[in-house]
């Protein structure tokens, strides 16, 4: 119950922002009409073409969304979920179009997804043909289950394949590429299982260890999808996601909507750290010494909140600035390169006769720059110096404006992220050096940013913000004797 209020909390404290980040506004008028009268084929034509279309399937959902843009627009999407059960086994595709462009007798261009199919007992089966395809996934009072989630009616008759002797679904949820469920063994303990289908067969299957446990262990369905398996431990739900070598790693801890931290290569965040574009106080960097790997992993003893992961950094293979106007040169005792500010954070990659070279952002798209070692700080010494980089106008950020003003970004691709962007030093000529969503260092001319001002204040408040936050978290997760309650309501 406390994560459901939560999660309302959180959405209307979101609403006034509008359906679109502000950083990736465009740079000219934007339409931010959501009448559905204003476009030519309506919500129930679209639905009847998807029936008429689609005679073997049955509706579970439809309805209209807006995300994106299009031609100085809201984009506005319709999306229709169907459903069919064919030789036992639980079919489901999801039907999407862009409304904006279409007209009037013009045939529709459905992108369809075709999601992963479940194999079920005849009894299953059953179980689902005898109700209308709109109640498959509602609960008795007719509300929708969590997304992807199965009936619990019909558990013991799903994807029995993914099962070992004596186990048991507890819970299981379904996407397009993946499978994922808590299972029960004979002795009661629970672990996750996932399992990815490539469209013509299921391979991958993991495990979690099995873990002894009394609370509420299961998935969440509103983090998770395909690439992306959130399990619910109660007051905390840690992410786990899928990479290119096939294993689950840990990335981040989630509650309701909110990312409370997220894990990333070298440093881990606090909370959303979009909340502060200029500082580089909410990053923390090193590398987490509890086990990330989702068949490894103790998933219930996961650190909770940012204060309780920084202590796990090995942090020792990093160094930063110490205070502003340090110079970066291009070799031990060499030439300057930049003036950077206070908390320019890299990795060692040398030393040599008292200076050292740190690697700036990632190896193909950073640079590296050489410091005297007395004016860094190193491993965990990181975390008393405050950031020095320069605060700038947030209409800077947007990605248009910084490909107009930054030197070399023809190795960007249009669907780059280009956030945060700091000011970490000047260059000789005063200009700037920039370095965008952490891996990235680029130049830019004296007068490409505006509203120049310290960073500190900005910061200042972020942080008073989070701890805000934090402390609501707490006081919402813990039960009267200062317990992590179950949360199972």
């Amino acid at each position: 119950m406390k994560r459901l209020m939560l999660v309302w909390v959180m959405i209307l404290c979101l609403l006034p922002l509008g359906g679109m980040a502000e950083t990736e506004a465009p740079d000219t008028f934007m339409d931010y009409s959501t009448n559905p009268g204003a476009y030519e084929v309506s919500e129930d034509e679209l639905l009847a073409v998807a029936v008429a279309e689609n005679p073997d399937w049955g509706i579970v959902d439809s309805g209209l969304y807006w995300s994106g843009q299009y031609q100085n627009q809201l984009a506005c999407w319709f999306e229709a979920v169907m459903v069919r059960i064919e030789d036992s086994t639980l079919q489901r595709k999801t039907l999407s179009v862009l409304v904006n462009p279409l007209k009037q007798g013009e045939p529709v261009p459905w992108d369809v997804t075709v999601w992963a199919p479940i194999t079920m007992t005849e009894e299953a089966a059953d179980f689902l043909l005898e109700m209308y395809p709109e109640d498959w996934f509602t609960n008795e009072l007719g509300y929708f289950l969590e997304p992807g989630m199965m009936p619990e009616d019909i558990l013991p008759g799903c994807a029995q394949f993914l099962l070992e002797e004596g186990e048991t679904w507890d819970v299981l949820f379904a996407y397009p590429q993946t499978l994922a469920g808590i299972v029960i063994n004979a002795s009661g303990q629970k672990c996750v299982r996932i399992v990815r289908w490539n469209g013509t067969a299921y391979e991958r299957a993991v495990s979690s260890r099995f873990f002894e446990t009394e609370h509420r262990f299961s998935i969440n369905g509103y983090e998770s999808y395909d690439d992306v398996v959130t399990i619910a431990c109660g007051a905390y739900d840690p992410r786990f996601e899928l990479q290119d070598d096939g294993r689950w790693l840990f990335t981040g801890i989630a509650d309701s909507n909110w990312p409370l931290y997220g894990v990333f290569d070298g440093y881990v965040t606090d909370a959303s750290f979009g909340g502060c574009y200029d500082s580089n106080d909410v990053f923390h960097y090193g590398v987490p010494t509890f086990e990330l790997d989702l068949t490894k992993a103790d998933i219930l003893t996961i650190p909770d909140f940012i204060r309780n992961v920084v202590p796990l950094l090995d942090s020792s293979a990093f160094a930063c600035v110490r205070t502003d106007h340090t110079p970066m040169l291009d070799s031990p005792g060499g030439e300057p390169v930049a003036a950077c500010f206070a908390r320019l954070t890299g990795r060692i990659l040398q030393r040599e006769n008292g200076y050292v070279c740190l690697q700036i952002g990632k190896e193909k798209t950073g640079l590296t720059g050489w410091f005297a070692e007395n004016d860094l700080a190193f491993g965990a010494d990181i975390e008393d110096v405050r950031c020095g980089f320069p605060a700038h106008s947030k209409e800077d950020c947007r990605s248009g404006y910084l490909r107009g003003v930054l030197r070399g970004t023809e190795q960007l691709t249009p669907e780059d992220v280009l956030l945060p962007v700091w000011l970490v030093g000047r260059l000789p000529d005063g200009g700037w050096l920039v370095q965008v969503s952490n891996d990235y260092i680029f130049t830019a001319p004296e007068d490409a940013f505006r509203e120049i001002d310290p960073a500190r204040a900005i910061w200042a408040d972020f942080e008073a913000e989070y701890d805000r936050f934090e402390q609501e978290m707490l006081e919402w997760a813990e039960g009267p004797d200062g317990t992590w309650e179950d949360d199972e309501e």
